[in-house]
C-alpha cells in the first residue's frame, strides 16, 4: 500500500501443500480388478462356508428343548388369583434348565420408556434436586412435588412397571422343584449398576431392594416387543412328563393387547432356540453358491474379453 510517499508490499503467502507423498496425494494404492475368476471363486467359497455353518446352527437350535404355556387367556387363571397350569415336557431336559416369563406386544424399546430411569438413584446415590430426576419423566415424584421426601425411589416408568407374577413349580405328586434366583441377572449389573441407597435417603420407596435380581433383570429393557426374561434356574434334570406350575397372576396385560406365558428351556452353545439364524446362513450360502455356478457357466459359454472398448457407452 502507499501512504504519504511510503510504499510497502504485503508478503504473499505460499498456500501450496508440503511436498510430501501424503499431502500431494501420491501415496501408493492398490485396487482389485474384479475379473470373473475371483468373483466366481468368492461366491463359491461363501456358499461352501455358510451352508455347513447354517446346518450346524440349525442342529444346535433343534437340540434345545423348549416348552411354552400361555396363561393370560386361561379362564382358570383370573387376575389377582393363584392358579395352576400343567406343562408337558416331551423329553428329558438336561440341567441347567431355565424358567422364563414371556411377554408379547410389550414395547419396552419405546424411547420414552427406555430413558425413564435415574442411573444415579439405581447406583445408590442420593438425588435431592427435582431437576436431577428429569430423565424419569413422567414418573418422578408424588403429585409432581419438588420435595425430596416425595421423590420416588427409584423413579421412572421402568421401575413403576416391574413384572410381579410369581411361579412355583412342582411334580405331579406335589414335590417342589428348587428354583435358583441367584445368577439370573448379569454380573456386571449386580456388581456395578445397582446398589441400595442409604437407609436415611429421603423419598418414597417404590422398590424395597435395588439389588434384587428380579428387579435388575426387568430393568435391562428388551429390544423387541416380544421377549422373554429369565425368572429362575433349575439345577437338576427334568425327566419327560407333566409338571405343575403354580402362578400368582398379578400383572395386567389386556390393556395393551399383550400376552403372558411361562417358558421352560434348555440351551446350546448358541444360546436358546433360534432356528432363524441357521436358516439365514443356509439361504445366503445356497444363493451365493448358485450365483457362483451360474456365473461360471455363463463365463464358460460366452466369455467376454477383458478391456474390450466396444462395451463403453461412447462406442455404442
Amino acid at each position: 500500500f502507499s501512504h504519504q510517499g511510503f510504499t510497502s508490499e504485503m508478503p504473499s503467502e505460499n498456500r501450496r501443500p508440503a511436498a510430501t507423498a501424503f499431502k500431494q496425494q501420491q501415496l501408493r494404492a492398490w485396487q482389485p480388478i474384479l475379473t470373473p475368476f475371483p468373483v466366481i471363486l468368492a461366491y463359491l467359497i461363501v456358499g461352501v462356508i455358510f451352508i455347513p455353518v447354517g446346518v450346524a446352527l440349525l442342529l444346535a437350535s433343534n437340540s434345545v428343548v423348549e416348552v411354552t404355556a400361555r396363561y393370560d387367556n386361561n379362564p382358570d387363571c383370573p387376575m389377582n388369583q393363584t392358579c395352576t397350569i400343567t406343562m408337558s415336557v416331551p423329553e428329558t431336559m438336561t440341567a441347567p434348565v431355565f424358567l422364563y416369563y414371556r411377554l408379547e406386544n410389550y414395547y419396552q424399546n419405546h424411547r420414552r420408556y427406555v430413558k425413564s430411569r435415574s442411573d444415579p438413584q439405581l447406583r445408590g446415590d442420593i438425588v435431592d434436586t427435582y431437576s436431577g430426576l428429569d430423565d424419569c419423566d413422567p414418573v418422578k415424584s408424588l403429585g409432581g412435588s419438588e420435595d425430596p421426601k416425595n421423590f420416588f425411589l427409584p423413579c421412572g416408568l421402568i421401575a413403576a412397571s416391574v413384572f410381579n407374577d410369581t411361579y412355583v413349580m412342582t411334580t405331579t405328586n406335589g414335590t417342589i422343584i428348587p428354583l435358583r434366583k441367584k445368577g439370573i441377572a448379569w454380573t456386571s449389573d449386580v456388581d456395578k449398576k445397582f446398589k441400595n441407597p442409604p437407609a436415611d435417603a429421603p423419598g418414597i420407596r417404590v422398590i424395597q431392594d435395588f439389588e434384587d435380581e428380579d428387579f435388575i433383570v426387568w430393568m435391562r429393557t428388551a429390544g423387541l416387543p416380544n421377549f422373554k426374561k429369565l425368572y429362575r434356574i433349575i439345577d437338576e434334570d427334568l425327566p419327560a412328563g407333566d409338571y405343575q406350575v403354580q402362578i400368582r397372576n398379578s400383572y395386567p396385560v389386556w390393556q395393551f393387547g399383550g400376552t403372558k406365558s411361562v417358558v421352560l428351556s434348555t440351551t446350546s452353545w448358541i444360546g436358546g432356540k433360534n432356528p432363524f439364524l441357521g436358516w439365514a446362513y443356509i439361504a445366503v450360502g445356497i444363493v451365493s453358491f448358485l450365483l457362483g455356478i451360474g456365473f461360471a457357466i455363463k463365463h464358460k459359454i460366452s466369455p467376454r474379453k477383458l478391456g474390450d472398448t466396444k462395451y463403453l457407452d461412447w462406442n455404442k
